[in-house]
Protein backbone atom coordinates (compact mmCIF):
# COMPACT_ATOMS: atom_id res chain seq x y z
CA UNK A 1 0.00 0.00 0.00
CA UNK A 2 1.66 2.65 -0.90
CA UNK A 3 2.33 5.85 1.85
CA UNK A 4 -0.24 8.64 -0.11
CA UNK A 5 -3.18 5.51 0.28
CA UNK A 6 -1.94 5.26 4.37
CA UNK A 7 -2.17 9.29 5.16
CA UNK A 8 -5.80 9.32 2.91
CA UNK A 9 -7.09 6.58 5.00
CA UNK A 10 -5.65 7.98 8.29
CA UNK A 11 -7.36 10.95 7.22
CA UNK A 12 -10.38 9.80 6.54
CA UNK A 13 -10.40 7.58 10.18
CA UNK A 14 -9.84 10.52 12.13
CA UNK A 15 -13.03 12.69 10.15
CA UNK A 16 -14.91 9.43 10.95
CA UNK A 17 -13.59 9.29 14.80
CA UNK A 18 -15.06 13.18 15.28
CA UNK A 19 -18.16 12.42 13.52
CA UNK A 20 -18.78 9.95 16.16
CA UNK A 21 -17.44 11.67 19.73
CA UNK A 22 -18.37 15.45 18.43
CA UNK A 23 -22.70 14.83 18.82
CA UNK A 24 -21.04 13.78 22.66
CA UNK A 25 -19.23 17.48 23.17
CA UNK A 26 -21.97 20.32 23.80
CA UNK A 27 -21.53 23.92 24.76
CA UNK A 28 -23.39 22.99 28.19
CA UNK A 29 -20.76 21.01 28.67
CA UNK A 30 -17.85 23.30 28.27
CA UNK A 31 -15.92 25.71 30.99
CA UNK A 32 -14.54 28.60 30.05
CA UNK A 33 -11.42 30.14 31.10
CA UNK A 34 -11.84 32.99 33.94
CA UNK A 35 -7.87 34.18 33.57
CA UNK A 36 -5.23 34.02 30.81
CA UNK A 37 -3.62 30.91 32.48
CA UNK A 38 -7.14 29.01 32.91
CA UNK A 39 -7.34 25.99 30.66
CA UNK A 40 -10.54 25.82 28.34
CA UNK A 41 -12.78 22.47 30.02
CA UNK A 42 -14.81 19.95 28.14
CA UNK A 43 -16.82 17.34 29.64
CA UNK A 44 -17.88 14.36 27.23
CA UNK A 45 -20.35 12.27 28.79
CA UNK A 46 -20.14 8.68 27.68
CA UNK A 47 -17.44 9.35 25.42
CA UNK A 48 -13.61 9.34 24.87
CA UNK A 49 -12.20 12.77 25.04
CA UNK A 50 -10.27 13.06 21.39
CA UNK A 51 -8.43 16.73 20.81
CA UNK A 52 -10.55 17.36 17.70
CA UNK A 53 -13.81 17.90 19.70
CA UNK A 54 -12.06 21.18 21.09
CA UNK A 55 -10.39 24.07 19.22
CA UNK A 56 -10.07 27.18 20.43
CA UNK A 57 -9.23 30.06 18.01
CA UNK A 58 -9.59 33.91 17.34
CA UNK A 59 -12.92 35.47 16.75
CA UNK A 60 -12.60 36.15 12.41
CA UNK A 61 -9.73 33.14 12.28
CA UNK A 62 -9.80 29.65 10.92
CA UNK A 63 -6.62 28.52 12.63
CA UNK A 64 -6.78 27.10 15.63
CA UNK A 65 -4.44 28.83 18.50
CA UNK A 66 -1.32 26.28 19.92
CA UNK A 67 -1.50 24.91 23.30
CA UNK A 68 -1.50 21.56 25.02
CA UNK A 69 -4.16 18.90 25.71
CA UNK A 70 -4.76 16.49 28.88
CA UNK A 71 -7.18 14.61 28.93
CA UNK A 72 -8.36 12.50 32.95
CA UNK A 73 -11.42 10.64 32.43
CA UNK A 74 -14.48 12.40 30.18
CA UNK A 75 -12.34 15.39 30.48
CA UNK A 76 -10.57 17.68 28.34
CA UNK A 77 -8.35 20.23 28.87
CA UNK A 78 -6.97 23.01 26.84
CA UNK A 79 -4.08 25.28 27.83
CA UNK A 80 -2.88 27.78 25.27
CA UNK A 81 0.94 28.04 24.67
CA UNK A 82 1.02 31.41 25.70
CA UNK A 83 -2.09 32.17 27.25
CA UNK A 84 -4.97 33.62 26.80
CA UNK A 85 -4.84 37.72 26.00
CA UNK A 86 -6.79 40.23 28.48
CA UNK A 87 -9.34 41.69 25.99
CA UNK A 88 -9.11 39.95 22.97
CA UNK A 89 -11.95 37.95 22.14
CA UNK A 90 -11.42 33.61 21.47
CA UNK A 91 -14.00 31.53 20.49
CA UNK A 92 -14.61 27.99 21.17
CA UNK A 93 -15.72 25.73 18.31
CA UNK A 94 -17.35 21.85 19.07
CA UNK A 95 -17.75 19.59 16.15
CA UNK A 96 -21.27 19.65 14.88
CA UNK A 97 -22.51 21.79 17.70
CA UNK A 98 -23.74 24.81 15.42
CA UNK A 99 -23.23 27.22 18.34
CA UNK A 100 -19.38 28.50 18.64
CA UNK A 101 -18.93 29.68 22.10
CA UNK A 102 -17.24 33.16 22.35
CA UNK A 103 -15.48 34.66 25.51
CA UNK A 104 -13.41 36.89 26.19
CA UNK A 105 -10.69 37.67 29.30
CA UNK A 106 -11.12 40.43 31.61
CA UNK A 107 -8.65 42.86 32.10
CA UNK A 108 -9.06 43.24 35.21
CA UNK A 109 -8.34 39.60 35.90
CA UNK A 110 -4.93 39.86 33.35
CA UNK A 111 -1.15 38.89 34.85
CA UNK A 112 1.42 41.44 34.09
CA UNK A 113 3.39 40.37 31.70
CA UNK A 114 6.68 39.12 33.38
CA UNK A 115 10.00 41.81 32.68
CA UNK A 116 13.74 41.80 33.75
CA UNK A 117 14.23 44.29 36.52
CA UNK A 118 17.25 44.54 36.86
CA UNK A 119 20.89 43.12 35.68
CA UNK A 120 23.59 43.35 37.72
CA UNK A 121 26.63 44.46 37.79
CA UNK A 122 24.45 47.84 37.20
CA UNK A 123 27.21 49.90 35.74
CA UNK A 124 27.65 51.41 32.18
CA UNK A 125 31.22 50.31 32.20
CA UNK A 126 32.55 47.47 32.91
CA UNK A 127 35.92 45.92 33.55
CA UNK A 128 37.59 43.47 30.95
CA UNK A 129 37.54 40.78 33.40
CA UNK A 130 33.99 40.68 34.56
CA UNK A 131 32.93 37.60 35.76
CA UNK A 132 29.37 37.44 36.16
CA UNK A 133 26.10 38.90 35.95
CA UNK A 134 22.64 38.60 37.92
CA UNK A 135 19.69 38.86 35.62
CA UNK A 136 16.42 39.71 38.31
CA UNK A 137 12.67 38.69 36.84
CA UNK A 138 9.21 40.26 37.85
CA UNK A 139 8.11 36.27 37.98
CA UNK A 140 9.78 32.67 37.87
CA UNK A 141 10.82 31.84 34.72
CA UNK A 142 10.99 28.56 32.92
CA UNK A 143 14.59 26.85 33.65
CA UNK A 144 17.08 24.72 31.17
CA UNK A 145 16.10 27.38 28.38
CA UNK A 146 18.40 30.48 29.51
CA UNK A 147 20.97 30.30 27.28
CA UNK A 148 18.46 29.86 24.37
CA UNK A 149 17.20 34.31 25.12
CA UNK A 150 20.47 35.39 26.46
CA UNK A 151 23.34 36.76 24.59
CA UNK A 152 26.52 38.51 24.43
CA UNK A 153 27.03 40.80 21.25
CA UNK A 154 29.63 42.88 20.13
CA UNK A 155 29.02 46.61 18.87
CA UNK A 156 28.02 44.38 15.11
CA UNK A 157 25.38 42.62 16.63
CA UNK A 158 27.11 39.42 16.62
CA UNK A 159 26.81 37.35 19.22
CA UNK A 160 29.63 34.86 21.16
CA UNK A 161 28.29 31.40 21.25
CA UNK A 162 31.03 30.23 23.62
CA UNK A 163 31.27 33.78 25.86
CA UNK A 164 28.95 31.77 29.13
CA UNK A 165 29.66 28.95 31.15
CA UNK A 166 26.87 26.56 30.67
CA UNK A 167 26.55 24.55 33.93
CA UNK A 168 24.41 20.77 33.75
CA UNK A 169 22.42 23.32 36.44
CA UNK A 170 21.79 26.87 35.60
CA UNK A 171 22.19 29.08 38.63
CA UNK A 172 18.95 29.99 40.06
CA UNK A 173 17.60 31.05 42.98
CA UNK A 174 14.89 29.35 45.48
CA UNK A 175 12.41 30.78 43.69
CA UNK A 176 13.58 31.13 39.83
CA UNK A 177 13.55 35.24 39.64
CA UNK A 178 17.27 35.09 39.98
CA UNK A 179 19.63 33.81 36.96
CA UNK A 180 23.44 33.93 37.66
CA UNK A 181 25.39 33.95 34.40
CA UNK A 182 28.87 33.65 34.26
CA UNK A 183 31.43 34.74 31.46
CA UNK A 184 33.89 31.41 30.74
CA UNK A 185 36.84 31.53 33.25
CA UNK A 186 38.55 30.26 30.52
CA UNK A 187 37.91 33.29 28.31
CA UNK A 188 39.01 35.34 31.16
CA UNK A 189 42.05 34.19 32.35
CA UNK A 190 45.50 34.80 30.72
CA UNK A 191 47.43 31.92 28.73
CA UNK A 192 44.83 29.35 29.23
CA UNK A 193 43.51 27.14 26.22
CA UNK A 194 40.58 29.05 26.20
CA UNK A 195 41.66 32.27 26.29
CA UNK A 196 44.30 31.84 23.76
CA UNK A 197 42.08 30.01 21.19
CA UNK A 198 39.23 32.74 21.38
CA UNK A 199 40.51 35.03 23.35
CA UNK A 200 38.61 37.33 25.58
CA UNK A 201 34.61 37.66 25.79
CA UNK A 202 35.00 41.14 26.00
CA UNK A 203 37.65 43.59 24.89
CA UNK A 204 38.79 47.16 26.92
CA UNK A 205 37.77 49.65 24.77
CA UNK A 206 34.85 48.11 23.01
CA UNK A 207 31.24 48.27 23.02
CA UNK A 208 29.26 45.27 24.36
CA UNK A 209 24.94 44.59 24.77
CA UNK A 210 23.79 41.64 26.71
CA UNK A 211 20.41 40.98 25.44
CA UNK A 212 17.31 38.74 26.89
CA UNK A 213 15.51 38.18 23.49
CA UNK A 214 11.83 38.04 23.66
CA UNK A 215 9.76 34.66 23.91
CA UNK A 216 10.83 33.23 27.02
CA UNK A 217 7.85 31.67 28.92
CA UNK A 218 7.72 31.98 32.84
CA UNK A 219 7.43 29.04 35.19
CA UNK A 220 3.90 28.54 34.66
CA UNK A 221 3.85 28.60 30.59
CA UNK A 222 1.22 31.45 31.20
CA UNK A 223 2.70 34.75 29.80
CA UNK A 224 6.16 35.61 27.92
CA UNK A 225 9.04 38.09 28.32
CA UNK A 226 9.36 40.81 25.91
CA UNK A 227 13.14 41.52 25.17
CA UNK A 228 15.38 43.66 27.51
CA UNK A 229 18.90 45.04 26.35
CA UNK A 230 22.19 46.28 28.84
CA UNK A 231 24.70 47.59 26.86
CA UNK A 232 28.28 48.87 28.35
CA UNK A 233 31.65 49.36 27.64
CA UNK A 234 34.79 47.72 28.81
CA UNK A 235 37.64 49.37 30.58
CA UNK A 236 41.08 47.61 31.53
CA UNK A 237 40.80 44.54 33.34
CA UNK A 238 40.70 44.36 37.31
CA UNK A 239 44.13 42.75 38.35
CA UNK A 240 44.62 43.50 42.12
CA UNK A 241 42.88 42.65 45.18
CA UNK A 242 40.69 44.67 47.39
CA UNK A 243 42.26 46.52 50.20
CA UNK A 244 39.56 48.42 52.52
CA UNK A 245 42.93 51.06 52.43
CA UNK A 246 41.70 52.40 49.02
CA UNK A 247 38.13 52.97 50.55
CA UNK A 248 36.82 55.95 52.19
CA UNK A 249 33.89 56.31 54.34
CA UNK A 250 31.74 59.91 55.16
CA UNK A 251 31.72 60.95 59.01
CA UNK A 252 28.45 60.44 60.88
CA UNK A 253 27.17 62.34 63.57
CA UNK A 254 27.26 60.95 67.27
CA UNK A 255 23.91 60.18 68.48
CA UNK A 256 21.97 60.29 65.07
CA UNK A 257 21.11 58.05 62.91
CA UNK A 258 22.58 59.64 59.67
CA UNK A 259 23.73 56.81 57.05
CA UNK A 260 27.05 56.02 56.57
CA UNK A 261 28.56 55.26 53.10
CA UNK A 262 31.29 53.71 52.47
CA UNK A 263 33.19 54.55 48.72
CA UNK A 264 34.95 51.93 47.16
CA UNK A 265 37.60 51.70 44.41
CA UNK A 266 35.82 49.28 42.14
CA UNK A 267 32.44 48.14 41.52
CA UNK A 268 32.14 44.97 43.40
CA UNK A 269 29.49 41.82 43.45
CA UNK A 270 26.41 43.54 44.71
CA UNK A 271 24.77 40.07 46.26
CA UNK A 272 27.86 39.20 48.14
CA UNK A 273 28.05 43.54 49.26
CA UNK A 274 24.69 43.34 50.79
CA UNK A 275 26.78 40.37 53.46
CA UNK A 276 29.64 40.72 53.44
CA UNK A 277 30.54 44.13 55.19
CA UNK A 278 29.38 44.57 59.30
CA UNK A 279 29.60 47.47 61.18
CA UNK A 280 31.06 46.36 64.90
CA UNK A 281 30.98 48.88 67.94
CA UNK A 282 34.08 49.14 70.58
CA UNK A 283 32.82 45.34 72.56
CA UNK A 284 32.41 43.79 69.24
CA UNK A 285 29.11 43.62 68.83
CA UNK A 286 27.07 44.39 65.02
CA UNK A 287 25.50 47.68 64.61
CA UNK A 288 22.52 46.58 63.20
CA UNK A 289 20.49 48.56 60.30
CA UNK A 290 19.70 48.92 56.96
CA UNK A 291 21.87 48.19 53.99
CA UNK A 292 21.61 49.35 50.69
CA UNK A 293 23.86 49.73 47.72
CA UNK A 294 24.11 52.11 44.47
CA UNK A 295 26.34 54.11 42.13
CA UNK A 296 26.98 51.38 40.05
CA UNK A 297 28.24 48.93 43.30
CA UNK A 298 30.61 51.68 44.36
CA UNK A 299 28.63 52.93 47.75
CA UNK A 300 27.30 50.96 50.00
CA UNK A 301 25.31 52.10 52.74
CA UNK A 302 23.96 51.68 56.26
CA UNK A 303 21.25 53.48 57.95
CA UNK A 304 21.49 52.34 61.50
CA UNK A 305 18.87 51.05 63.85
CA UNK A 306 20.24 52.91 66.83
CA UNK A 307 21.81 56.22 67.06
CA UNK A 308 25.89 56.14 66.55
CA UNK A 309 28.11 55.63 69.33
CA UNK A 310 30.83 57.98 70.16
CA UNK A 311 33.62 56.08 68.87
CA UNK A 312 35.44 52.44 68.72
CA UNK A 313 33.86 51.45 65.29
CA UNK A 314 34.95 49.55 62.67
CA UNK A 315 33.90 48.39 59.53
CA UNK A 316 34.79 44.72 58.55
CA UNK A 317 34.89 42.60 55.19
CA UNK A 318 34.53 38.99 54.74
CA UNK A 319 37.45 37.93 52.80
CA UNK A 320 35.28 36.19 50.54
CA UNK A 321 33.81 39.10 49.45
CA UNK A 322 34.71 39.16 45.50
CA UNK A 323 34.88 42.47 43.05
CA UNK A 324 33.04 42.03 39.86
CA UNK A 325 35.97 40.41 38.45
CA UNK A 326 36.42 37.91 41.03
CA UNK A 327 38.90 38.83 43.13
CA UNK A 328 39.01 38.33 46.72
CA UNK A 329 41.07 39.78 49.43
CA UNK A 330 42.76 36.27 49.56
CA UNK A 331 43.56 35.73 45.81
CA UNK A 332 42.90 37.47 42.32
CA UNK A 333 40.60 34.82 39.54
CA UNK A 334 43.21 36.10 37.07
CA UNK A 335 47.27 35.99 38.04
CA UNK A 336 50.47 35.45 36.26
CA UNK A 337 52.40 32.53 37.38
CA UNK A 338 54.89 33.56 39.68
CA UNK A 339 53.33 36.24 40.54
CA UNK A 340 50.99 35.25 43.60
CA UNK A 341 50.39 37.67 46.42
CA UNK A 342 50.56 35.96 49.73
CA UNK A 343 48.73 37.00 52.87
CA UNK A 344 45.29 38.65 53.13
CA UNK A 345 44.62 42.35 52.21
CA UNK A 346 43.53 44.65 54.66
CA UNK A 347 40.10 43.81 55.48
CA UNK A 348 39.25 46.16 58.37
CA UNK A 349 38.76 49.84 58.38
CA UNK A 350 38.27 52.00 61.10
CA UNK A 351 35.26 54.75 60.95
CA UNK A 352 35.64 57.94 62.60
CA UNK A 353 32.48 59.94 63.97
CA UNK A 354 31.83 63.83 65.20
CA UNK A 355 30.44 65.61 67.51
CA UNK A 356 27.51 67.46 66.00
CA UNK A 357 26.17 69.31 68.77
CA UNK A 358 26.51 72.66 70.37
Amino acid sequence: MSSHMKNGIARALAILLCSLLAPMAKAQDLTLPQAGTDPVILRVPNGTPHPKMLEVTLLGADTPIAGRYEFNGDIIRFTPAFGFDAGRDYVVRLPNDNDAVPFRISTDTAQLAPSVTQIYPSGDTLPENTLRFYIHFSAPMQPHVAFDYIKLRDASGTADEAAFMRFKQELWNEDRTRLTVLIDPGRIKRDVATNVELGPALLAGQQYTLVVEDGWLTADGSTVLPAFTKTFQVSQALRSRPNTRQWSTNVPCVGTREPLTVAFDRPFDRHLLIRSLRVKDSEGSVIEGKIDVDVAEHLWHLEPDQPWPADGLRLIADTTLEDVAGNNFHDLLDHVVGEEESGISSSELRISTRNCTG
